[in-house]
């Protein structure tokens, strides 16, 4: 990782977890046609013009619940539960008046809630799971995270003084357990020694950290899920959740490819003050993409070597489509139109880059004329 694999940790010293972390504003999808919407309010009116669903439906901030139990981390107020179309409810198994449903559930600290929702001609059940972290217990598993981060060594060892220094921290279990899963699967990533971890390993760990993190609204949660995030190259998803900086940069730089715009022509000094975290997390292959995507056109070509010596490795896909995005901009820019056109075509079947393929062959002279 950053801090522990790069040697750059006596110019990025970890300094703690407390720089503002800013959200971007609130961005609602509707689940039935993928259609984004600015309100709560816009995305309920579409549903019910658009879609003629009769079932009840439940909101929880904004979000709408569906078959998958909902984590809760955060104290809910009555405002954030939102019912529509509900005659009757019941909270685990017991008659509640719809009216009173949203302030029974803010009261809840740690349970497991059933919710049935029910009309005249359907119901529908939701599930949330409520653990509420308390302060002290969140910032108890970030001041261990800063332990094992100032030891400057990633191992299966270190990761178990972490597990150990957390078992104090309870009602922030599910937050200590989503950085371990990340952990492990960095370890897994760079086929760490003392790992018994198969590289296989990495991708389920990664998301089940992205899965155990969702809710936490902490600069060390929203870091982790945005690294998942790019790592699975859901661009859009990473450069929501953090603020600007190097990692944002790279993920708006390969959303725009994907839509067709073509490499940044000047190079990017992209940092903030949360850049030694993103460092500190990010693993070895990341880095790398992440310092070659703040390069101008001019420098980029010429480390195309290098990136196409990286396309040839071992390495997960996932880091390999970025790569292989990077190279054939690398020779565009070199006037390689052959190379760039081939590596274009590669992936034109592919239907994530069907549209980057497309402009960059249209960007590219034509091989008869030269033009």
């Amino acid at each position: 990782m950053g801090f522990w694999h790069t040697g750059n940790i006596e110019h990025h010293e970890p300094t703690g977890l407390d720089f503002t972390y800013q959200p971007r504003e609130v961005v609602y999808f509707c689940p039935a046609c993928s259609e984004r919407f600015d309100t709560l309010e816009v995305l309920r009116r579409h549903r019910f013009e658009a879609h003629s669903y009769t079932r009840p439906l439940m909101f929880v901030r904004g979000l709408e619940l569906g078959a998958t139990p909902l984590r809760v981390t955060r104290q809910l107020v009555p405002e954030d539960v939102q019912l529509d179309r509900a005659l009757s409810a019941t909270l685990n198994g017991k008659k509640v008046l719809p009216a009173n449903l949203p302030e029974l559930i803010a009261k809840v600290t740690n349970d497991r809630l059933t919710i049935v929702l029910s009309n005249e001609g359907a119901s529908a059940q939701f599930e949330l799971l409520v653990h509420i972290a308390s302060e002290a217990d969140l910032v108890g598993v970030e001041a261990a995270f800063l332990k094992l981060a100032n030891a400057r060594s990633l191992s299966i060892a270190s990761i178990e003084g972490f597990i150990a220094d957390c078992i104090g921290f309870e009602t922030a279990s599910a937050y200590g357990d989503g950085i371990c899963h990340y952990l492990y699967g960095v370890l897994a990533k760079e086929r760490a020694g003392d790992s018994s971890l198969p590289f296989e390993e990495y991708s389920k760990r990664y998301s089940r950290a992205a899965d155990q993190l969702l809710g936490f609204e902490r600069p060390l949660a929203q870091i982790i899920r945005a690294l998942v995030a790019f790592h699975f190259n859901h661009f859009e998803d990473a450069q929501t959740l953090v603020p600007a900086g190097r990692l944002q940069h790279a993920a708006v730089l390969f959303a725009g490819l994907l839509e067709g715009w073509p490499w940044h022509h000047e190079p990017q000094a992209a940092q903030d003050e949360g850049s030694a975290l993103v460092e500190l997390l990010t693993d070895h292959e990341t880095l790398r993409i992440l310092r070659w995507t703040e390069l101008g056109t001019s420098q980029l070509m010429a480390y195309a070597n290098d990136i196409a010596a990286q396309t040839k490795r071992e390495i997960p896909g996932f880091d390999r489509l970025k790569l292989q995005l990077m190279l054939a901009e690398a020779k565009a820019a070199q006037g390689d139109a052959d190379g760039a056109r081939q590596a274009a075509r590669e992936l034109r079947g592919n239907s994530r880059t069907t549209i980057w393929a497309e402009a960059l062959l249209a960007r590219l002279p034509d091989k008869e004329s030269g033009k």
